[in-house]
Order: structure tokens, then sequence, then C-alpha cells
């Protein structure tokens, strides 16, 4: 790691999801000069994994992820700011404001405040099979691969309202759908659980979890556990993972404050524990991981920092 920083940006913004591109938006509005890092070599973070139609983002509506991340592309393409894709940073040094990035070049950025911006990843369940079959038989989108579906039993791993929603979706096309969840009652809406019961082919599968996914080239069985002690193959052949998010926080778990699931505490302006440190979007948002609300925090963070250095 070298020495050499780049200090003429007053603010880095690292990720480039919905909220990191609404930060480096607000920052050309407010005057405020700034970099946007995204590791991945395209922007957009979560939108390239959404399927469904998008009608909660008020005003404006889209078919899927790719849809919207064209129309937030859009609005900043004109817009001043450096961007950098295919950067990875690897630390936070939040006593010096500085950013170190990833090989090849190994630099430093410095600035005068640092957003994080870096979201929130599928969780995994870590089982023997997982990685194994992915691609081969454990779905990725249940709204991307429903008409492959067609005729087959799907397992969906999870309890929530994206559980549930694939399991609304899925039993149109697949010959059953079984949904297991950990717990007695599952977390989702009431609605979408009402609505899954009323459905001849839907199999719902409580207190029950998942401990090894099987098969010879596809998958062909999960090994399933319920609350009575009861172990069993379920023989399938398609398996959807939807037991929540966790964020990306590792880079600044050691060095701010996080709740107890790794999120990121900040305050009503988007700060942390660490002055001029600034976290918006999923990664500091449990309760609201929407686009709403990674689009206004990021916002409302940008003027919080406008107010602090420029005035």
């Amino acid at each position: 790691m070298t020495d050499q920083a780049d200090s003429t940006a007053d603010v880095v913004v690292i990720g480039g999801g919905p909220a990191g591109l609404s930060a480096a938006l607000w920052c050309d509005e407010l005057g405020l000069s700034s970099v946007l890092l995204e590791q991945e070599s395209s922007y957009g973070g979560q939108l390239h994994s959404i399927y469904n139609p998008i009608q909660n983002y008020l005003g404006l509506a889209a078919a899927n992820g790719t849809e919207m991340l064209s129309r937030f592309e859009e609005s900043v393409r004109s817009r001043n700011f450096v961007r950098r894709s295919g950067t990875k940073a690897t630390a936070v040094d939040v006593q010096r404001l500085e950013v170190h990035l990833d090989e090849p070049l190994r630099e430093s950025l410095r600035c005068r405040a640092i957003i994080l911006a870096t979201g929130v990843r599928r969780r995994t369940l870590d089982i023997p099979g997982e990685l194994q079959f992915r691609g081969k038989g454990i779905v990725e989108s249940g709204a991307r691969d429903k008409h492959l579906m067609s005729g087959k039993r799907v397992l969906i791993i999870g309890g929530g309202d994206a559980a549930f929603e694939n399991a609304l979706l899925l039993s149109e096309f697949a010959a059953s759908v079984s949904v297991a969840y950990r717990r007695a009652h599952p977390s989702a809406r009431t609605t979408f659980v009402d609505a899954a019961v009323r459905l001849g082919n839907v199999k719902l599968m409580p207190e029950t979890v998942a401990t090894r996914i099987a098969g010879d080239s596809f998958v062909e069985a999960v090994a399933l556990a319920d609350s009575s002690g009861r172990t069993w193959d379920e023989p399938v052949d398609a398996v959807l993972i939807r037991v929540g998010v966790e964020p990306n926080s590792e880079l600044v778990r050691q060095s701010l404050e996080v709740d107890e699931f790794g999120y990121v505490w900040v305050d009503h302006l988007g700060r942390t524990s660490c002055p001029n440190i600034y976290a918006v979007g999923d990664v500091a948002n449990r309760c609201s991981p929407t686009l709403s609300t990674a689009v206004g925090t990021a916002a409302t963070t940008a003027k919080a920092i406008f107010g602090l250095i420029k005035t």
C-alpha cells in the first residue's frame, strides 16, 4: 500500500447501488465534489436481482430492477462526480478519513467525509450442497425462472414475504410448492400466508430446517429436520432460498458501532459513531430496506455533509 492519496474530493461514496447513486447525485446538486466507488463492474447493487415489477416507488414504475436502474443512470449521467467501477475498498481509516483501495493501484483516497452505501446481500444457509448446486436446481429468482418450473417439485426455504411471494408466483407453474421455515409461524404478511393456504399445491412446513442439499448433476432432494427430531429427505427438483439478508458492513465493523445483526448504527442524519463517517441505505436500515429509503437517506446525508463542510 502506497502513501499516495487523492485529496481533491469532499466525499467518497462506497457502493454504487441506489443509495450510492443518490448520494453522488445530491453531492453534485449541493456543489460537493465526490468519488463513487463500486466493486462490481456495473452499478445498481440489488437492482440487478429484482425481476418483479417495481410499483411502490413514488412517481416512477418499472418492469424490473434493470429498467429502474436505467432510469437512475439517466438521472446521474450528466452529473459531475468521479465514477470508479470495478474498484474495491479494502479498508476505511476513520481517523484520517481515508479509503484504501485494492490492487492493482493500491491507492488511498483522502476526503472530508465518507458515505457508506454498501447495501446488503442475501443470507445463505451454509449447508452442504448449497454452493455445489447453485444454478443446478438452486434457483436464484422465482420471477425470472418461473417458466422453467413447469411440472417441477419446488421447495422454498424461508418464512418471510419474499418466500411467500415466490410461493404464490411459482404455484401457477410448478406441480407442487413446499415452504419450509424455522419458526412455528411465518413472518410473512398475513395476506400472503392466507393466499398460499388457499392454494391446493402449496404445502407449509413450520419448524423445519434444511441440513443438506443432495443430488447427482442436479438437485434431487433436501435433507430436512423438524422440531420433533424427525429427519427425512424431501424429493425436490428445485430449491429457492429466501432466509433474509445481511449487511455488507465488514469493512467498518471494527471501527463503527453496529447492532447485533451487523447493521451500522446511524442517527437521523446518517451520522455514524465516528465523526464525518456516514451510512445510508440498506447497510444502515434493517427495518425498511426499500428503494425509497435508500434514495431518501442518501439525500439527507448529503445535505448534512454540506452543512458540515460548506457553511
